[in-house]
């Protein structure tokens, strides 16, 4: 089976919870039917509006304002000298249906959400760094795509989230990425962290980043195969890799791309999707204590299923 065939497999067994906080949108809708009429995962809503007479919805639930006041001391306990008073928690979840969603996942009440197809993507982080909070682990929010093409499944960073990354952030981004590469495909992680420059071809202070970020990439995880810095080709095709970096044992065969800044991933994962035919599924959010789903704007319907079997997935390693 393909990619998402496997991961389809794996969510239909796990039936997480997933929030949905955007649920007026169409594609959103449309969505949420697939999900439910495959048994993917049990889609949840805020409230109702006459469309989702088979779907949970939070506040039609008999004990949702217990529930609702357990989301609320999650949130009150970590911003209680923000928030003043406990009644400011309650009304912060009221007006934000995003943060009430990461809200509901921190408290247990949803395994895990999807957010951004009518949201900007900093608005969900947001939501997400509020309501959620970052892995005590981490001390970064970064962002993923699964890259689904025709010959190969890649995973890509950071597309999404950090603008200008430093050594440490790169390192920590490349980490991260190779753990959701591992798993959601069950590949052994192959890294490059890429460049205009393959192991010292050019100079440049932006390279000088890059080379920092693969000494501590490898302090921070001793047994990742991670290698740098090299340009694209060098890193994905094999007689370019044995031609630029013969001595990198990964050079050529890489399945995870660490981008150096947020132009370049950005602009590489909309290419593979737009002109390479690939299925481009994220952002992937990484390094928060529970996961949860970005989407695009400009997503399709079947974008949002896709993200609900990567977060469903997730959600179902996070509780391991």
């Amino acid at each position: 089976m393909e990619l998402f065939e496997q991961l389809r497999a794996r969510a239909i067994h796990a039936r997480k919870r997933v929030i949905f906080p955007e649920h007026s949108d169409p594609r959103v809708l449309e969505a949420i039917d697939v999900l439910q009429g495959q048994g993917i995962c049990v889609p949840i809503v805020l409230t109702d509006d006459d469309r989702h007479s088979s779907c949970e919805i939070f506040w039609k639930r008999h004990d949702a304002d217990k529930l609702f006041c357990a989301a609320a001391q999650v949130y009150f306990e970590k911003f209680s000298k923000k928030l003043g008073s406990f009644a400011n928690a309650q009304d912060a979840l009221k007006e934000d249906s995003l943060l009430l969603a990461a809200a509901l996942v921190k408290s247990g009440y949803a395994d895990t959400g999807v957010a951004g197809s009518i949201a900007a993507t900093s608005d969900v982080l947001r939501a997400c760094l509020r309501g959620i909070g970052l892995a005590a682990s981490s001390k970064l929010l970064s962002s993923s795509f699964v890259i689904d093409h025709p010959y190969r499944v890649m995973t890509f960073g950071d597309c999404a989230v950090t603008p200008e990354p430093d050594s440490e952030q790169l390192a920590q981004i490349a980490v991260d990425c190779a753990r959701t590469h591992h798993l959601l495909t069950g590949e052994t992680p192959k890294v490059a962290l890429l460049s205009f420059s393959t192991l010292g071809s050019a100079t440049h202070p932006s390279i000088d980043r890059v080379r920092r970020a693969l000494d501590l990439a490898r302090a921070l995880a001793p047994q990742l195969q991670i290698d740098g810095e090299l340009q694209l080709d060098a890193a994905i095709v094999p007689e370019v890799g044995l031609s630029k970096a013969s001595g990198l044992p990964g050079a050529g065969s890489a399945n995870v791309l660490v981008f150096p800044d947020l132009n370049s991933g950005n602009i590489a994962y909309k290419m593979a999707e737009r002109l390479g035919r690939a299925t481009a599924v994220g952002p992937i959010l990484q390094g928060l204590q529970k996961p949860f789903m970005d989407l695009s704007r400009g997503c399709k319907s079947g974008d949002i299923v896709n993200a609900a079997v990567v977060a469903t997935v997730l959600a179902t390693q996070s509780a391991a």
